[in-house]
């Protein structure tokens, strides 16, 4: 059996009782990344990770590195039962994911998802806004397939590094003014740090890490206006 668990968007604090019982009951488990705050405590307690960090590094593009995963966890699962852990919830923006879901399938594995707590609930935390308000969800980098909503607000993921950062500035500069004010939104800074408005011009100059978003507001009628 593979199990796929959620870590929560930082801190073990948001983990759900669930994942966490899974996490701490098994043996090793198998990570996307080492570089996240809850494996961090949760190693902090004995628990026994190993990461698939390896493979990004050595990877030429993300495609590769989520098939490499879905295959390592695939021909581990067929050993014996397997936690595969990964950040946010298991179904929020993990491709590797839905390689796993889908070749369980094929193959007959058994397969349990374990959830928690997404970076979209805690980013709408960090904001202060309800999903009631509108809220389109992007992947950086698929920005170049699926353009943002002017009318909407937009929280854009995986804003890893400042290269990335770059190519979500400039896909923004086509739709909104490059002094609009935009919110960069850090999952794993101290609680006062977590949140800083910038205009967007600027996005590309600030630090990122895997734990970034942005979120950028909706636009009034006006602004539409005078952008337009």
């Amino acid at each position: 059996m593979i199990k796929i668990v959620g870590l929560g968007p930082s801190s073990s604090e948001h983990m759900s009782v669930g994942a966490y019982r899974v996490i701490r009951s098994a043996p090793t488990v198998f990570v996307r990344t080492a570089r996240h705050p809850a494996v961090e405590d949760l190693a902090a307690e004995g628990v026994t990770f190993e990461s698939m960090d390896a493979i990004y590094d050595s990877s030429d593009t993300f495609d590769e590195v989520y098939a490499k995963i879905a295959d390592k966890i695939i021909q581990e699962a067929r050993k014996g039962d397997v936690v595969y852990a990964v950040p946010g919830h298991p179904l929020v923006g993990e491709s590797a994911v839905r390689i796993l879901i889908r070749e369980a399938r094929r193959i007959g594995l058994e397969l349990e998802l374990i959830g928690s707590e997404s970076f979209i609930e805690a980013s709408l935390e960090m904001i202060e806004i309800g999903m009631d308000e509108g809220l389109k969800i992007l992947d950086a980098l698929s920005l170049n397939r699926f353009a943002v909503d002017t009318d909407l607000g937009n929280l854009i993921y995986q804003v890893y590094d400042r290269a990335i950062a770059s190519d979500v500035k400039l896909a923004l500069m086509e739709h909104y003014p490059d002094d609009y004010e935009i919110i960069l939104l850090h999952g794993g800074a101290p609680p006062d740090e977590r949140t800083k408005t910038i205009p967007l011009f600027m996005l590309d100059r600030c630090d990122c890490d895997h734990l970034t978003s942005v979120y950028v507001p909706p636009m009034s009628q006006d602004q539409i206006a005078s952008d337009s």
